[in-house]
């Protein structure tokens, strides 16, 4: 049981940093980049690529930790737990963010973006989708939490299964 318990702590700690990071991530995407959808979404994709490497990282740690050798499931039981926690990280987050650091996160962002799509040029009718699109941003229900929570997971657990696919290396098997 101990051993069992120990071979978690290394993926805890990784989920951990990882969750920290992609709070902070966020933070700075979100208080730098929101102004503008183009560099919204370069920053949102950046610091996906940065958690998708810190998940496979996870991953490469477990292998080298078994000593060069691990089996396609326990890879993917290693980057399932790191995405758990940072997961719950990300949903905590920005709860905390949207509802007492910056509640009026979604206003001023929608204010930002009216005035960007006006200044290039979108047609008003057009404008009308886009700032349709903002009219639920913001409300927080435990429903939304979970369904979040849950669509985070499946989208990072594909990659997951990638990485484990790309990590795992049986270790030889010999004849005797």
């Amino acid at each position: 049981m101990e051993e069992r318990t120990q071979s978690l702590s290394k993926p805890v700690k990784v989920g951990l940093i990882i969750g920290v990071l992609y709070c902070v991530l966020i933070y700075c995407q979100d208080q730098f980049f929101y102004g503008n959808p183009l560099q919204f979404a370069s920053t949102k994709l950046f610091c996906y690529l940065i958690i998708l490497a810190g998940i496979f990282v996870a991953g490469y740690l477990r292998k080298k930790e078994l000593g060069g050798y691990i089996t396609f499931q326990e890879a993917l039981r290693t980057m399932l737990l790191v995405i758990a926690i940072l997961e719950l990280f990300y949903v905590i987050f920005s709860t905390v963010y949207i509802e007492y650091i910056n509640p009026h996160f979604f206003d001023n962002m929608r204010t930002a973006w009216q005035d960007f799509f006006t200044r290039n040029g979108v047609s008003s009718e057009n404008l009308k989708v886009r700032m349709d699109e903002f009219k639920d941003a913001g409300k927080i229900t435990i429903g939304g939490l979970i369904k979040s929570y849950g669509f985070s997971i499946i989208i990072d657990s594909v990659f997951a299964v990638v990485f484990a696919l790309i990590l795992k290396k049986n270790p030889p098997v010999t004849e005797y």
